[in-house]
């Protein structure tokens, strides 16, 4: 029977390919959630080019270490700016090669339940209605790669609780696509991703939020710290050869 990549149309008839899923024109596996990594903070979902699987674990490992490193930062100060860490992260991606590489407003809630399917506990970030925060982007951004359908969620710490059974580490790396036809919080979702724990489902909806005006934030000014930033990663991330 022929297997059809659903990321490039290819139809193969090699029995090899049926049995492994795997697709020669995009050399790789057709199922794009059959891997899950994790390095330091960081689980990645999916298979990704060796090349991006490189930029993502310097992020996992230097992103926010780097931060606290710099004068006069406020220690954990990253984890806590969705804005600013995703710009300096669009910002190395680019450098790298990665040239669509942008930054997306959005929301994102989670939810976690038990074999039931009864809810445990829910949470919201950036979702529409939330109260204001003075001196806060009153939303969540994330890094998109559109040539790579990748989204990258670089400061989730503030999101972690123990009803997640630990499936949420503070960093995430997954597929995202066209917005859904359904809505959550009256918005699409665009992405979403699910952890099965022995007695738990543990579940994260980004939604769109295009109406978010981010870059009138104060940190969409490319700022030293930011600049500092991206050109640490870019020094561990050193050279990539094929």
């Amino acid at each position: 029977m022929p297997i059809t990549c659903p990321r490039c149309g290819a139809v193969s008839h090699h029995p090899k390919d049926e049995q492994s899923g795997y697709c020669g024109r995009c050399h790789d596996f057709t199922d794009a959630k059959q891997l899950v990594l994790s390095f330091g903070d960081m689980t990645i979902v999916g298979r990704w080019p060796g090349k991006m699987i490189k930029a993502l674990a310097v992020v996992a490992m230097h992103l926010h270490p780097t931060y606290d490193r710099q004068p006069d930062a406020p220690p954990g100060g990253s984890k806590e700016r969705c804005l600013f860490a995703s710009l300096a992260v669009r910002d190395f991606l680019v450098e790298i090669g990665f040239k669509d590489a942008a930054v997306r407003g959005c929301g994102l809630v989670m939810r976690s339940f038990d074999k039931a399917r009864t809810e445990i506990y829910s949470l919201g970030i950036g979702v529409p209605g939330a109260p204001d925060h003075p001196e806060k982007f009153n939303g969540h951004a994330v890094v998109t790669v559109p040539s790579l359908h990748l989204l990258i969620d670089i400061t989730l710490y503030q999101a972690i609780r123990p009803a997640w059974g630990g499936a949420l580490r503070g960093m995430f790396a997954t597929e995202y696509w066209a917005p859904a036809g359904f809505k959550v919080y009256d918005r699409l979702p665009f992405s979403g991703a699910e952890i099965e724990l022995e007695d738990r489902r543990f579940e994260m909806i980004w939604i769109d939020r295009p109406e978010l005006r981010w870059k009138r934030e104060v940190d969409f000014v490319r700022s030293p710290r930011r600049r500092a930033l991206t050109r640490a990663l870019i020094e561990a991330y050193g050279a990539w050869h094929e």
